[in-house]
């Protein structure tokens, strides 16, 4: 087995796809095909996979009134793979998108020049992360320190909730975390998996949401490919504005 090998994980009954990105001393480090997870695994639990995973797209319908200036999304992605696949699908719903591709551990630093630079409606901090359990049976996050460090400098920045509607972590975040640093949307309340769009179908509802309303929260988990699990968030406004002439 080399770099950039698809496998899957004997352990786990083969039930996610990942992609090796390194392997030290028998050791793999594996990043989710189409699923928000790093892991790590020794080689000899690994096999080769046939199978191919896409990202699954699913359709928003929205019951538009009149002519709406949908909002504007800043969405920064520590996978740059996940990041086109992404940007793909904020223009098929013609939502206007500004993409970056950082490390996770780059984005605290860099999140308030880009706040301030691009001003966005909308700010998606995701990437990959993963969670384990340590001696004393505490929760021990890859990435999430960095999630959180990242909202919380956002919301300095600007702390109105439904002036900046942010949706931050992935895969088996701290999502108690997340949301108490300031985020509207998080991953993952039940330390679930997420797809690699499901913080995109957020981002797309708040954006074309009516900003005279709430979002049916619900709802819009579960207008992601996920249909919810692994995710959750708070009462929320939209950002887009009718436009009157």
């Amino acid at each position: 087995m080399k770099k950039g090998d698809l496998v899957s994980r004997i352990k786990y009954n083969h039930d996610i796809v990942f992609r090796i990105t390194d392997i030290n001393n028998g050791i793999a480090t594996l990043k989710g095909e189409c699923i928000r997870l790093i892991a790590d695994a020794p080689l000899e639990d690994l096999v080769i996979s046939t199978k191919v995973e896409e990202p699954h797209e699913i359709e928003i319908e929205f019951l538009r009134e009149s002519k709406m200036i949908n909002g504007l999304v800043l969405h920064i992605d520590g996978d740059e793979k996940y990041l086109k696949k992404s940007l793909d699908v904020y223009k098929k719903h013609g939502v206007p998108c500004i993409g970056y591709h950082l490390k996770e551990s780059e984005v605290p630093n860099q999140i308030t020049n880009l706040l301030v630079k691009h001003k966005p409606d909308v700010l998606v901090i995701t990437g990959h992360d993963n969670y384990k359990r340590g001696e004393n049976d505490e929760e021990i996050f890859e990435n999430s320190d960095y999630f959180i460090s990242a909202v919380k400098k956002a919301r300095i920045y600007q702390v109105d909730k439904d002036a900046l509607v942010i949706f931050a972590g992935a895969c088996q975040s701290y999502y108690e975390g997340i949301i108490e640093s300031g985020a509207n949307f998080a991953a993952s309340p039940s330390r679930k998996n997420i797809n690699v769009l499901d913080p995109v179908y957020i981002a797309i509802s708040v954006a074309r949401g009516y900003i005279d309303r709430y979002l049916d929260i619900e709802k819009t988990l579960k207008n992601t490919v996920s249909k919810g699990e692994g995710l959750g968030g708070i009462d929320t406004r939209g950002v887009a504005r009718k436009l009157y002439h």
